[in-house]
């Protein structure tokens, strides 16, 4: 400081007491400025903190209030190095305390500077009067007393500091006297000690989301299960509809229920929205219940964040992220045939291995009794694989759940296989795969895989040239076949012989006492050898049957019965077996089987008649025909030659005339065309009654050689040439005539080539009748010869009675003389 020992002892204690009063100043001035500061941040900091959550907003974070008490102590620490350390560090100079002295009161005129500046030890060239040095001294510490250092310090700063910090301390200390717990929350988050958000009227508590429980079975009632945040987050699947939960305390808990709860969320791709979640049952254990069972959580397509809002209450950043749920990409069937279709198996397959692997197709359908093994592939790593069938009897009309085999999940979890063996009957196959978090397919994947049951075989069985009369010493020529979808195992021919009850009542009169006899039918069975189309052709000759015993009874009034029986490989139940339509045949003898087979030749000739009488009409249309085409083809001869414009006039209704003319002409060749296909027709089934009949003849050994002769040649080869080629040619023919009648060539529709065709129809509708004819004429004959075979076997048969009475006349003469 530089004093010297000869300053006034008063006037180094003003200096010194004013050096200690501006150090305090400066001391003061520091603090209140860091208590102002720290206020100031204080009651801010809380306002922005907690005002907020009053009307419905959020507290402030922890991230912004660490960075306010950052900057709060750094503005401490400026404060405490530049206004207190640094000020406090300042020298202090007794000429300049002086200087400050004589500032603020000018009454000293300079005397304490002078006396403090001219006594220092290091002050020199200085040129002064010692006399009036000590004289300005006196003066100067006489002053001392007038000294006010009030009126040296500016006390508006502090002032203004006190007015800053003075209220808000009191505030603060109300405060904490008022509520120590708020005021103590208050400097916990403020100093980051506690995060304990503020109380509120509201209290909200998340209870998770609620999601449906996705099963293979469908005939379970859907439950659900309810999924809790981690952290604030959840997974769920995408497209996933579930239902969120929270809950609000209520006044038995200090709390006021919201009115109305509202979730604000914003997907991945920056969508946002609002919605209400609303208010379900009653208040329990002194909580209400709310729920949102719409956006965003119905078929959730994006992840998404959630603020849920009631009153003043908030649950901040729930997020909800959508992951894809695992889907089965690709679906391949292996199959194992069942032994009964294994017909050229060596037998060196092993049980294990697949006859057929395929991709699935939708009404995909395997043989009854295969092995399925549904390999699948999923899009993600699995963790389980939901299963169930349902097996649909067709038969009933009922569905049955049937036994769940095990699902097999390979080693990288990405594919499984699910096996199923002996498959009966339809069978719906449900699947849903979880991935390793549990998340599963929103929906179950069906696969249908439809049964071809093995269908009971078929059989069918013709006799060509025997019809329901045998005698009895036929012979039954029989074509059988027998089919099936894989194929016939065998194929047998029945025969059963029931003989008549009168040759039962004979046989029984001349059998022993202890000899029975059985009026069942004798079944006699013949196994055929099949082609591989499961055709078979046997013969039964009664004849030799009935000589080497086989058979016995065959005799007219008994009857035949032939039925065919198969039977396929079907080996997984009962067999397939049936047995087919049953022929009926009655034996007589051989003379009725020639009166039956008169009588159809009787109505073959009939049938012949009506076709000869047919060819006559058709021959009368034709000739019509003829008149009627030549009226329209024939060119108009010209009147009084009618000049152009009375031809122009009628052009248009002559040509109207003529087309309707052509179209009546048409319609009768037409007619006249049916006719012919008819009586073709017809005659083709006379012609095939008479071959059945000429060869049921020689299949019944009718020893009539004459008789088929002359049906064979008198009838059948005419008729039979007569349809071959007359009749297919006047078909063509009038065919011909249509073309010519509707020609547009001029030169192709002239009148002489109408007249060619008809006339040529004619003329084979002449050779067709004198054909048909002259068949008649020899039905007619053989008629006549068969009249006289009748009475010829009437006289045989008169005979043959007057023996039979002569005989039993005789009998009863012999035994009247032994009575």
């Amino acid at each position: 400081m530089g004093r010297t020992e000869s300053l006034d002892p008063g006037l180094r204690d003003l200096l010194s007491r004013l050096r200690d009063r501006v150090r305090r100043y400066i001391v003061w001035d520091s603090l209140l400025a860091i208590a102002a500061l720290v206020l100031v941040v204080f009651w801010v900091a809380l306002a922005v903190d907690y005002l907020p959550v009053r009307i419905g907003g959020s507290e402030m974070p922890r991230s912004a209030r660490a960075v306010v008490l950052f900057v709060v102590a750094v503005l401490v620490v400026v404060i405490l190095a530049k206004w207190l350390w640094g000020r406090l560090n300042r020298e202090l100079p007794d000429d300049s305390l002086a200087l400050l002295i004589e500032r603020h009161h000018p009454s000293l005129g300079g005397r304490l500077v002078t006396a403090v500046q001219l006594t220092q030890q290091n002050r020199s060239h200085d040129s002064h009067s010692p006399v009036l040095l000590q004289h300005v001294h006196q003066e100067a510490a006489a002053a001392v007393d007038q000294v006010e250092f009030g009126r040296v310090f500016r006390w508006e700063p502090i002032r203004r500091k006190l007015m800053l910090v003075v209220p808000l301390l009191l505030a603060a200390l109300v405060m904490a006297i008022a509520s120590p717990q708020t005021f103590a929350r208050a400097v916990g988050r403020l100093s980051l000690f506690s995060d304990s958000p503020w109380p509120r009227k509201a209290e909200l508590e998340m209870i998770g989301v609620e999601s449906p429980i996705i099963t293979a079975d469908e005939t379970e009632e859907v439950g659900t299960e309810l999924l809790s945040f981690e952290d604030k987050t959840l997974r769920l699947a995408r497209g996933s509809s579930t239902t969120l939960r929270i809950r609000a305390a209520t006044e038995e808990l200090g709390h006021t229920v919201p009115e109305i709860c509202t979730v604000s969320y914003v997907d991945d791709s920056g969508n946002r929205g609002q919605s209400n979640l609303r208010r379900v049952g009653r208040i329990q254990d002194g909580y209400q219940s709310f729920v949102l069972d719409g956006p965003p959580l119905a078929s959730l397509a994006e992840s998404v964040t959630m603020t849920i809002r009631g009153l003043d209450d908030r649950l901040l950043d729930y997020r909800i992220e959508a992951v894809d749920p695992p889907a089965i990409a690709d679906m391949e069937l292996a199959i194992r045939y069942p032994d009964y279709l294994r017909i050229f198996d060596a037998g060196g397959a092993s049980p294990d291995s697949s006859d057929q692997i395929l991709k699935y197709q939708a009404g995909f359908r395997i043989r009854e009794g295969s092995s399925l093994t549904l390999r699948g592939t999923s899009s993600k790593p699995l963790g389980g694989v939901d299963v169930s069938t349902t097996s649909e009897d067709v038969s009933e009309d009922v569905e049955t759940e049937a036994a769940e085999p095990v699902v097999k999940i390979a080693d990288d979890r990405m594919s499984f296989e699910w096996s199923v063996t002996d498959l009966r009957e339809p069978t719906s196959v449900r699947l849903v795969p979880k991935d390793e978090t549990g998340i599963s397919a929103q929906a179950s994947y069906r696969y249908f895989i439809g049964v071809v049951r093995d269908q009971v075989p078929e059989t069918s069985m013709t006799m060509k040239g025997i019809g329901s009369s045998i005698t009895p010493i036929a012979m039954l020529p029989i074509q059988a076949t027998a089919t099936d979808d894989y194929g016939v195992e065998s194929l047998s021919l029945t025969m059963a012989v029931r003989a008549s009850e009168e040759n039962v009542a004979d046989n029984s009169s001349e059998a022993k006492p202890d000899d029975s006899i059985n009026a069942e039918p004798q079944q006699h069975t013949v196994s055929p050898e099949i082609d591989r189309d499961g055709n078979a052709d046997w013969t039964f000759d009664l004849r030799d049957l009935t000589d080497d015993g086989t058979v016995s009874g065959l005799a007219p009034g008994a009857s035949v019965q032939i039925f065919t029986t198969a039977k396929d490989r079907f080996d997984l139940g009962a067999p397939h077996s049936i047995r087919g339509e049953v022929v009926r045949l009655q034996v007589v003898t051989p003379e009725t089987l020639l009166a039956t087979l008169e009588r159809r030749e009787l109505e073959f000739r009939s049938r012949l008649e009506q076709a000869i009488d047919e060819t006559q009409r058709l021959r009368q249309s034709l000739a019509a025909v003829q008149n009627d085409a030549l009226d329209v083809l024939q060119s108009p001869e010209e009147e009084n030659n009618p000049d152009e414009s009375d031809i122009l006039e009628d052009n248009e209704v002559d040509g109207e005339e003529d087309v309707r003319a052509r179209q009546r002409v048409q319609l009768r060749i037409r007619q006249a065309e049916l006719q012919t296909t008819k009586s073709t027709e017809e005659l083709a089934g006379i012609v095939v009654g008479l071959e059945d009949m000429l060869l049921e003849m020689v299949q019944n050994r009718v020893d009539s050689v004459d008789r088929r002769e002359r049906l064979e040649v008198g009838v059948h080869d005419p008729l039979s040439a007569v349809v071959t080629e007359p009749l297919p040619r006047l078909q063509r023919q009038i065919t011909s005539m249509e073309r010519v009648l509707m020609s547009e060539d001029t030169a192709e529709s002239s009148p002489a080539n109408m007249t060619d065709a008809v006339t040529a129809a004619i003329a084979t509708t002449d050779e067709v009748l004198l054909s048909l004819n002259a068949v008649l004429e020899k039905m007619l004959d053989l008629e006549s010869f068969n009249e006289i075979l009748d009475l010829v076997r009437g006289l045989i048969s008169d005979q043959e009675e007057l023996i039979e009475e002569t005989e039993e006349t005789r009998n009863q003469q012999v035994q009247d003389l032994f009575k």
